[in-house]
């Protein structure tokens, strides 16, 4: 690194450097990357107080410095990876198939968890590959007396390479940059000795041969292909089967397995670097003050915030008590999913209705006018009533992530989880289920074991989205009324927890069905770091919130723009005998019932018309009649589109234009002519409610279903299975019911 040319933080402004460079944040789970990715190149990664919640590889270029690109690399504890999230740091920084590997390894560790995180810096920089360490500072709070205290030389000292301690929330960027730059101008790297190597015979004969098909690599990396237990990734055929005879070749002489062989060298590299820790950490960290005077003996770095922590944990994680204080929590979120939302929900709703009416008072009656009044707008108004609701939700969830909490839920819930097939890490995802499917199926890429990841998979759909919630908030309305009960808890709250619950439960049964028919296979046990218990950051919690709304309204107003235009379409034209014929048959029309009419009768006739006509004898058992089978078809996009999709078909005169209340209240006094009930009533609400929560109606989710699991026959069947499943549970709740 000596002979780049690096400008300072001050400098690098509008300047570009005069070499590019790419730099990986490596650090173990939940320790402060994601923060520092964020703050330097400007990106909103996911940020969480619990392992996991990074689970791939992020690029993005500093802002201050475009020739430099930054990665957030997923969290591990260990190069020899277990789970899917661990592999992807892996595969980055070894690179085995000819790729660029990153130039600076920026290895971050979190100031509480120093002894932990060595394991991994002393691990990698073994390697040979030039790094620098960033320790994130998170023990301002601790009293001076109580902290254990860090000597920044001492560790650089035994490390070989650069130090640096900042703080990745309260630093300002340019400090932060001003440390990196620093840490990459005295990048040095500091390979293992050969001393250290496993003492096997035929050792150094095995690291030669490999070191012959991977010439760009280090002794220190060859060793880790050997020791790591499958092959490298994104070798050839021919190089795999190489490594796999050396393997097998010094596994012999050991008369052990490959797989035992391997497992046992490990431990041994375990236990040097274990040493090695012990002796950094003796010179490197000093007691607090007041243990040093008092002459206090017990585990090294105990402070009082330690054992505010274990008293918190005795309570939190109690078998009995935890699990009745888990139940509490969700219930006041739920509540407050309602309660809160009320007020901003019918401002929003007021809003939309005077925009679209203001609007339609100025505008021409003509059709595109029509189009941006009755399609779009009308559409989307269906949506951003329900935006509130979102908030609050996401709101109340990354505030408990960031208290520390969310991370304890899964230690709560594994001995349960591990009877149908799951265990701890599963919760993860499964709660990211509640957000978005997408990037739930993407986490459990953090569950080591391939059979526990299946099942995660198959069952993480089954959670209640966000996008489920705007359906759920409108069809309960016809079945649940807004009144309290006991003067305190809202009765529409407690049904949305109902459902949610009752979703939760489909998931597990459907996993201990499945874990029963599926092959058994040994798989690794639960183990996860619990994070210190936090204050949430109210700024961080209110950008999330904001990000989290307008993410939805973005990807849901996408969709809608292109359904409601399609929609719209089809409502204006029909084939053109029909229509004129409908029109000479109402050319009188002049009273509002008369014109209501007219409009009735051009829409049956409408392309749109003839498509509820083919749909109408599928849904109609469910109570349903063909228009609410199309709002039910173009859902299978996305489910939020259903209501608005309602809102376009179903057009509000006036004034009402817009106005989800109005709507409610047309569909509940318009009449299903075959069964002469309201088009929503009580029975088809609770069928469609069935439906909306077994049928696999994202298509995004079949997709990255079939990418995670390599599989489309697992994707295609999953949403095949549960949609076939709801339209069946549906029917009979609506047979019933009715």
């Amino acid at each position: 690194m000596a002979d780049q040319e690096v400008s300072s933080p001050e400098g690098s402004k509008g300047h570009r450097t005069r070499e590019q460079l790419t730099i990986a944040l490596v650090g173990n789970p939940n320790c402060g990357k994601t923060t520092l990715f964020n703050r330097l190149t400007g990106s909103r990664g996911k940020v969480g107080n619990m392992p996991g919640v990074t689970v791939g590889a992020s690029r993005a270029a500093l802002r201050s410095v475009p020739d430099w690109e930054l990665v957030d690399l997923p969290g591990t504890y260990s190069l020899f990876a277990q789970s899917p999230d661990e592999q992807v740091t892996q595969e980055v920084l070894l690179q085995s198939g000819g790729g660029r590997r990153p130039d600076v390894l920026a290895l971050v560790l979190e100031e509480e968890q120093v002894r932990s995180g060595l394991f991994l810096v002393l691990q990698v920089l073994a390697w040979g590959s030039a790094g620098f360490v960033l320790i994130n500072e998170t023990q301002k709070k601790v009293a001076r007396e109580e902290r254990e205290s860090l000597d920044l030389d001492a560790l650089a000292e035994g490390l070989g390479v650069p130090v640096r301690r900042v703080n990745f929330v309260r630093d300002t960027p340019a400090q932060l940059l001003e440390a990196l730059v620093a840490g990459v101008t005295g990048a040095r790297s500091t390979p293992v000795a050969e001393s250290d190597w496993p003492a096997e015979q035929g050792w150094e004969a095995a690291v030669q041969e490999l070191r012959t098909a991977f010439p760009a690599w280090s002794p220190a990396q060859a060793t880790f292909i050997l020791l790591r237990g499958a092959e490298p990734i994104q070798t050839g055929a021919g190089e795999a089967q190489q490594v796999e005879r050396l393997r097998a070749r010094l596994a012999g002489e050991s008369n052990a397995t490959v797989s035992a062989w391997a497992a046992q060298l490990q431990l041994q590299d375990a236990g040097r670097r274990m040493e090695r820790i012990r002796e950094l950490t003796a010179r490197a960290l000093v007691p607090p003050p007041a243990q040093k005077r008092t002459g206090q003996s017990g585990r090294p770095g105990t402070t009082q915030r330690d054992r505010w922590t274990t008293r918190i944990d005795r309570v939190l994680t109690h078998p009995v008590a935890g699990q009745f204080i888990l139940a509490l929590v969700f219930f006041a979120v739920f509540q407050a999913v309602y309660a809160w939302a009320a007020a901003p929900m019918d401002w929003v709703d007021s809003a939309m209705g005077m925009a679209i009416h203001a609007l339609s008072q100025h505008l021409p009656e003509t059709w595109w006018s029509s189009l941006l009044l009755d399609g779009l707008l009308g559409g989307i108004a269906g949506i951003v009533v329900f935006v509130p609701q979102i908030m609050i939700l996401f709101g109340l969830t990354a505030a408990l992530e960031a208290t520390g909490y969310m991370a304890r839920v899964g230690f709560l819930g594994d001995r349960f989880l591990q009877r149908l097939g799951l265990n701890g890490r599963s919760i993860v995802p499964l709660v990211s289920g509640m957000a978005c499917a997408v990037p739930a199926v993407l986490a459990a890429r953090t569950i080591p074991g391939k059979r526990e990841r299946l099942l995660t998979i198959l069952i993480t759909p089954l959670m209640t989205c966000s996008a489920r919630l705007p359906v759920y908030a409108f069809l309960i309305g016809f079945l649940v009324p807004d009144q309290t009960l006991l003067g305190t808890f809202n009765l529409q709250g407690l049904f949305l927890l109902g459902l949610y619950l009752t979703s939760i439960v489909a998931a597990l049964l459907l996993s201990w069905v499945l874990h029963r028919g599926l092959p058994r296979r040994n798989e690794a046990g639960y183990t996860t770091e619990w994070p210190a218990y936090r204050w949430p950051r109210w700024k961080d919690i209110a950008v999330e919130m904001v990000h989290k709304a307008w993410t939805f309204v973005s990807s849901a107003g996408r969709v809608i723009l292109v359904v409601s235009l399609v929609l719209w379409a089809l409502a204006r034209f029909g084939p053109p005998a029909s229509m004129e014929q409908v029109r000479q048959q109402h050319a009188q029309a002049a009273t509002d019932d008369e014109l209501a009419a007219r409009d009735a009768a051009l829409l049956d006739a409408s392309f749109i018309g003839q498509i509820s006509h083919t749909i109408e004898p599928i849904v109609q058992p469910m109570g349903l009649n063909g228009t609410m089978g199309i709002a039910l078809l173009t859902s299978f996009a996305a489910r939020e589109v259903f209501v608005g999709t309602l809102s376009t078909l179903y057009p509000s005169p006036g004034s009402e234009t817009g106005n989800i209340q109005t709507l409610r209240r047309r569909l509940s006094e318009e009449m299903h002519p075959a069964t002469g009930l309201p088009l929503l009533n009580p029975a088809s609400a609770l069928a469609l409610l069935i439906f909306y929560m077994f049928a696999m109606q994202c298509m995004s989710t079949v997709a990255i279903v079939g990418r995670e699991l390599k599989s489309w026959t697992w994707a295609l069947g999953q949403a095949l299975g549960f949609t076939l499943f709801a339209y069946g549970a549906a029917l009979l709740a609506y047979q019933i019911i009715s």
